[in-house]
């Protein structure tokens, strides 16, 4: 489920990022990739000693196909690949809009300089919350200056900050993971206001998609000239913040599983007397097992392939949802 809406408002006051860009680096990587595996703790070492750098990872299906990161959302993330024109070797980077040669050291900090100290002409303020498996968001871009500003398009992305997988190329932590556009890969036409400190508000919504950790999922905002593909600002929502009660842990809803990770066998402990569901889905969102329990079972994870499953529990007390290595 998806929806965007677009509400013009006038003189909005709030605190904005300030008056210079931030730095947008867009990664193309794949997880069966082995000079990924050389080349990106490199570049996530350069990010963490920038300011005002933000970073969003997409995985093309070339030249690997079976990245399943990629998998999960295929069309979208070979999409944003062919938009640059880079599809078919990774890693990639693009800043602020501008394909980086793929001889470029990622590590080394002087690749961010020409994208310093630029005034911007438009802020942008990403708020979020959750209620149940819902996420909204709130993107406020405000003009700032009198500069000529048309062929815009608005890019509203949902970002895991930080993926747990152990990836055929050895990764295992997958930083800024792209899950999902808000509308679509292309994003949205927008027209600014045309008065200095005017406002252009986007209230977008999705669902959690149950192979993503929804405490983990942020969303990121950036305005783009889509005709020379240069990025005006970018901005990412604070940590997710939930509005919901009905959300609980595996204790409160009187559950306990274990081994985690497992091999062979799953036990799962109930505490709780009645009706409990179970749904186990893999990392691409495909439901494996569903199935109600009313006592404490014994499951059998012989026949599953290894890797990294979402079991999700719902019963009277409440649902939660647990990640589940099986190795």
């Amino acid at each position: 489920m998806k929806k965007i809406l677009l509400i013009i408002t006038t003189a909005l006051s709030m605190a904005l990022q300030g008056q210079n860009k931030a730095t947008l680096v867009e990664h193309f990587t794949n997880t069966l990739c082995s000079v990924c595996s050389s080349r990106n703790p490199g570049l996530y070492q350069n990010l963490r000693a920038q300011q005002d750098v933000l970073h969003i990872a997409y995985h093309p299906s070339a030249p690997y196909t079976g990245c399943i990161l990629n998998q999960h959302n295929k069309v979208e993330n070979d999409a944003k690949t062919n938009y640059y024109g880079v599809y078919g070797s990774t890693p990639r980077i693009v800043i602020n809009g501008i394909v980086q040669s793929a001889s470029t050291n990622y590590a080394n900090a002087s690749i961010f300089n020409p994208f310093k100290n630029i005034a911007a002409d438009v802020s942008i303020l990403v708020k979020q919350t959750v209620e149940g498996d819902l996420i909204k968001s709130t993107v406020s871009v405000k003009r700032l200056t009198n500069a000529v500003l048309n062929n815009l398009k608005l890019h509203v992305m949902y970002v895991e900050d930080t993926l747990f997988y152990n990836a055929p190329n050895g990764e295992n932590q997958h930083y800024d993971v792209f899950r999902k556009a808000a509308s679509n890969i292309q994003g949205v036409d927008i027209t600014l206001p045309n008065n200095i400190d005017d406002s252009l508000v986007v209230l977008t919504q999705t669902t959690v998609n149950s192979a993503w950790n929804k405490n983990r999922i942020y969303t990121l905002a950036f305005v783009q000239n889509s005709n020379d593909k240069t990025i005006l600002n970018a901005a990412k929502s604070n940590a997710l913040k939930s509005n919901s009660t009905g959300i609980k842990g595996l204790q409160d809803i009187g559950v306990q599983l274990f081994p985690n990770p497992a091999s062979e066998v799953l036990y799962i402990n109930l505490n709780h007397t009645g009706l409990n569901k179970i749904s186990i889905t893999n990392m691409l969102g495909n439901e494996v097992l569903n199935t109600t329990i009313n006592n404490s079972e014994k499951m059998d994870l012989t026949t599953f392939s290894k890797g990294v499953y979402f079991v999700s529990i719902e019963n009277a007390l409440g649902k939660t949802t647990q990640k589940l290595l099986i190795k």
